[in-house]
């Protein structure tokens, strides 16, 4: 029996108006000692060698698999302190991810090169989607070239270029780059129906317009780091050759802008530094966009309102799965207890130029997403 009738992901579907997108709430935070902070926001020329220390960069490892573990261990070990309610239907269920996941799924409706594959999970009450790799991508991994490594790294010490570990100290880009270090905010927002709690990596933290305290320590309590978090305005900070003619202008306005806007807009960030370079890795301008004029200058290209209203309805496909899986293996009364439910998994699949469809040969147990620790203990209370 087929669980669900395939979902269509033709952008004309998906021109309704804008949907309801609450501003995002900072819940929590991932690797304070990573924050960083950026003084230089505006227009101008430069000469930044992106290739300084190149030979001694400390990359993430090829076939590293973070799942969703940094994000289940903050919800593990924050558990009492966010005390969420304990929801009794599928439909209220939260939904738990990263945001590349969701910029992933939202620009779906034009992509035409990149399929995915995401594991969504219902255990306790929660859902939670998890990206992974499809073949195609992990063989581009283990065979990357030299020369992608370097555009990766470009990327990385171009932040460095831009940011320091203090409000008022200089960036010191003299020193070798490590791509392992991360920071990350945790957020919540509603989608029109959709509560969703999803982690992101930020860049850094803006100092230019207002004077920006020093963070609070490491080990400083939960609540003191969220109130400085939480009205500090974080920046994106990108990348990109010079454009020079007016195919490369069209190329950035349809994909490289449309994937800028749906990253910065998911986690609230009005603005991105963009890094122009040679090709032979110098930035040689920095320019300022703001969200607003990314979306404007490249509508003949995308909507916002595809991108938003495609993820809204995707993750309605995903509950709706999940139901019928429900009724499928226990039965209708099972839906209303949810809480003492084994755990149910599915896989989505899309492949460009096709729909979205429920891979019926999928096993759990060959991928595990949720560790023991986080499966035995997380969502535990008893329900009232």
């Amino acid at each position: 029996m087929q669980i669900q009738p395939e979902l269509h992901v033709n952008a004309s579907i998906y021109s309704n108006s804008f949907p309801r997108f609450d501003r995002p709430k900072v819940i929590g935070y991932i690797g304070l000692h990573n924050l960083k902070f950026c003084k230089t926001l505006r227009d101008k020329k430069v000469c930044f060698d992106l290739n300084l220390h190149l030979d001694k960069v400390k990359r993430k490892p090829v076939d590293r698999d973070v799942k969703l573990d940094d994000l289940l261990h903050f919800l593990l070990t924050q558990e009492h302190r966010l005390n969420f309610p304990i929801q009794k239907t599928i439909n209220d269920a939260p939904i738990h991810c990263y945001r590349g996941l969701m910029t992933c799924v939202a620009c779906t409706p034009y992509e035409n090169t990149e399929p995915w594959k995401i594991v969504t999970i219902l255990h306790k009450g929660n859902i939670y989607l998890c990206a992974r790799d499809t073949d195609e991508k992990k063989h581009r991994n283990r065979n990357m070239s030299e020369k992608d490594k370097q555009f990766t790294s470009w990327g990385f010490k171009f932040e460095q270029f831009m940011t320091s570990d203090h409000p008022e100290a200089n960036p010191n880009p003299d020193v070798p780059v490590d791509e392992t270090e991360e920071f990350s905010l945790v957020l919540t927002t509603k989608l029109n129906n959709h509560k969703i709690i999803y982690g992101a990596e930020m860049d850094a933290i803006r100092c230019d317009k207002v004077v920006v305290p020093s963070p609070p320590s490491n080990d400083a309590d939960p609540q003191t780091v969220l109130e400085y978090l939480c009205d500090k305005e974080f920046i994106e900070l990108k990348t990109n050759r010079h454009i020079e003619n007016n195919k490369q202008e069209i190329n950035f306005r349809r994909y490289k802008c449309k994937k800028w806007w749906c990253q910065s807009f998911l986690v609230g960030v009005d603005t991105i530094l963009c890094g122009f370079r040679n090709d032979k890795g110098i930035v040689e301008e920095l320019k300022v966009f703001t969200v607003k004029e990314l979306s404007k200058q490249s509508k003949k290209y995308w909507s916002g309102n595809v991108c938003f209203n495609f993820l809204d309805t995707f993750f309605t496909y995903v509950k709706r799965c999940l139901i019928r899986r429900v009724k499928q293996k226990y039965g209708e009364k099972a839906l209303q207890n949810l809480h003492n439910l084994p755990l149910v998994s599915l896989l989505f699949e899309w492949n460009p130029e096709a729909h979205v469809q429920v891979n019926e040969a999928y096993t759990y147990e060959d991928d595990p997403i949720l560790p023991e620790l986080f499966i035995k203990n997380y969502g535990s209370r008893e329900l009232i």
